[in-house]
């Protein structure tokens, strides 16, 4: 009996002392105390650890840290996990965080949180000499925070000899100075403060700063086949609707020259009405010039404005020339809504496959925002706002015509055509429950709510972030009633909404390139990104920066969200090559691991102690076969 214990306690030790994970890594991040002499800088102590688990993320804070700094872990650690490209359903993730102030809050420790946990996946040691503030984007992007200039002064203060700042924040206005621009060039004051200070657009720059190490991911290619399968699809729409748009056009500028003598048609409506066929045209021509160039999807947008125009010019004229208005107005917000609650039915009835989500999702976001248009009708139907309720009525009526347009698009979309897409999870129509996408959407619900809610404290007087708000409530909305596709999507909307208004500086060059890698990294998946693919077109098309900020990081958004839910349906069955890590030593102008041997890297660290397990497990080996043998 005594031999039959002790074999359970030594094997119990083997199995205990092999899942004990030692190492951890520790971070310093920058914050901003308000006290009673104004906003001061301190530092915040992170130490995280990583085992093996269910993926859960624990903060264990002290003191108490609000809620969004909670949702910034949880975003920091999936980002880590994508770029490590580790499944984080196998891990769970501890976050101790010690500060000195009251209330640790805000999103800004984001990206240092998320630097550590992917040194800590990768057993890379953090360098000391580097500290960093930016709130982190689930793209893996860098936004921007508050309080830079008193956490330059704290990371001086803490050693710090290289300080890391979101790109775009280097001029931070500041209200009491007298100068004529009332900015402080935020890398001349670290300079003032012999501390480097470095603008960075991702993570990846964040990564090497700290580490020494350069994430190379692979170069993701465009898909040929996905391109061509996009281009056919997108060109055959383009082709109905551009032809639609010229014939309604044709129509109504022969109807609107012959009503000018019409005596009810006075002369404000009627310069209203020319003003508008002129912007009809205008859309046309562009949708033209962006067929001509194959920009598709972009010509289809352009051309679709010019007929929700049309449309309204036309009811607006079969309006002036009855007798019953009312009656009018109202009969044609019923035939609207009754086409609207048809096409609904259609759309909900469409079985749900692991390859038509997209799809899916487009027609119903796009339903969905045609009832909202034709409850705006009847709004200002109701009080007595004839000519408002036909431009909802109008647009609304058109805009369940596009739901189903999407629908057919789907006829390509499940890549069975000519067999040349091998991929079986997504060259079959095999079912899925849209229960199986809870848990993500309420991760992009989590993240976009502290994006919205961060934006709101910054930008509180310009009131920019009523439209994010508006469309977090649908996004809440829709994950109360199991709708999680439409919820992903509206917090999409509300995310890259806000995010645009908080770094509308960004560099559209880092954003184009960002949106075209992660499209091609879905296309490795054999999967069509046409969401994000349209939404990079677009934002080709635009000549303004905000626009093109605002479509790219669409375009981002989306291919990520193909990719998230891919994972989620279907993790292991996907193909996608491996990111790859290479070192590179920053040849003394950046920092280095320059520390010498006082500072071992995590990296050996974790050798010796994997060496320790070794020589623990073969002891315990020995000893056990010795103790049996003689037992006999």
């Amino acid at each position: 009996m005594k031999k039959h214990v002790l074999t359970y306690i030594l094997i119990y030790i083997v199995i205990i002392s092999m899942n004990i994970n030692f190492a951890e890594v520790s971070i310093v991040a920058p914050a901003v105390a308000n006290t009673d002499y104004g906003y001061v800088g301190t530092s915040v102590d992170i130490d995280v650890r990583v085992s093996n688990g269910s993926g859960h993320v624990y903060m264990d804070t002290l003191p108490m840290t609000e809620l969004d700094m909670q949702s910034s872990a949880r975003i920091a650690a999936k980002v880590a996990f994508d770029i490590c490209n580790k499944n984080q359903k196998k891990y769970d993730v501890y976050y101790i965080v010690r500060s000195d102030i009251p209330i640790v809050g805000g999103p800004s420790a984001g990206g240092a949180i998320c630097v550590a946990t992917v040194a800590e996946l990768k057993n890379w040691s953090i360098n000391k000499d580097v500290m960093m503030t930016g709130m982190i984007y689930p793209d893996g992007g860098i936004g921007p925070v508050g309080g830079i200039l008193e956490k330059i002064k704290t990371a001086k203060e803490s050693g710090a000899k290289y300080f890391l700042i979101p790109y775009g924040e280097r001029y931070i206005k500041v209200d009491h100075l007298e100068s004529e621009n009332n900015t402080i060039d935020a890398i001349e004051y670290g300079k003032s403060l012999g501390i480097e200070v470095i603008e960075i657009k991702s993570i990846y720059d964040a990564i090497y700063y700290f580490t020494n190490n350069k994430i190379i991911e692979n170069n993701y290619t465009t898909n040929p086949m996905v391109m061509k399968k996009y281009k056919d699809n997108t060109k055959d729409l383009a082709d109905k609707v551009l032809s639609q748009a010229n014939h309604n056009y044709d129509y109504m500028e022969n109807r609107l020259y012959q009503e000018r003598s019409n005596p009810d048609l006075n002369y404000n409506m009627e310069l209203d009405l020319i003003k508008k066929l002129k912007a009809s045209k205008e859309n046309i021509d562009r949708a033209e010039e962006l067929y001509a160039n194959k920009s598709y999807y972009a010509a289809t947008s352009k051309a679709f404005s010019a007929m929700i125009i049309l449309e309204e010019i036309n009811t607006t004229l079969n309006y002036i020339e009855c007798t019953d208005k009312k009656g009018f107005i109202k009969d044609y917000l019923m035939e609207a809504q009754k086409d609207i609650e048809y096409k609904k039915k259609i759309i909900n009835n469409k079985k749900l496959t692991k390859s038509n989500f997209e799809y899916i999702l487009a027609s119903k976001s796009r339903i969905y925002e045609a009832e909202d248009l034709i409850d705006k009708a009847w709004k200002e139907y109701y009080n007595g706002n004839f000519i408002p309720s036909i431009g909802y009525g109008s647009y609304g009526k058109l805009r369940g015509k596009s739901a189903i347009w999407w629908l057919g698009l789907e006829d390509g979309s499940n890549m069975e055509t000519g067999g040349i897409f091998n991929n079986p999870l997504l060259t079959t129509k095999e079912p899925m429950e849209e229960s199986q996408l809870k848990h993500l959407a309420q991760k992009y619900l989590d993240n976009s709510e502290i994006v919205v809610l961060y934006t709101s404290m910054v930008l509180p007087v310009m009131g920019i972030t009523d439209e994010a708000n508006d469309k977090l409530d649908r996004a809440r909305e829709y994950y109360n009633n199991g709708e999680y596709l439409l919820s992903i999507a509206e917090s999409i909307d509300a995310y890259v909404y806000a995010t645009t208004y908080l770094n509308y500086n960004t560099d559209l060059e880092y954003l184009k390139e960002m949106a075209k890698k992660k499209i091609n990294m879905v296309e490795e998946y054999n999967y069509m990104p046409i969401s994000a693919l349209g939404y990079y077109e677009y934002a080709n098309s635009f000549n303004d920066t905000f626009s093109k900020a605002l479509y790219y990081k669409y375009s981002i958004a989306y291919a990520q969200m193909d990719m998230d839910i891919l994972k989620e349906l279907n993790y292991n069955s996907l193909k996608r090559a491996d990111v790859g890590f290479t070192y590179e030593t920053k040849d003394g102008v950046n920092p280095s691991l320059s520390n010498g041997g006082s500072n071992p890297s995590k990296s050996s660290y974790s050798i010796i102690v994997n060496f320790a397990y070794l020589i623990i497990g073969l002891s315990c080996g020995v000893f056990l076969g010795y103790f049996l043998k003689g037992d006999r």
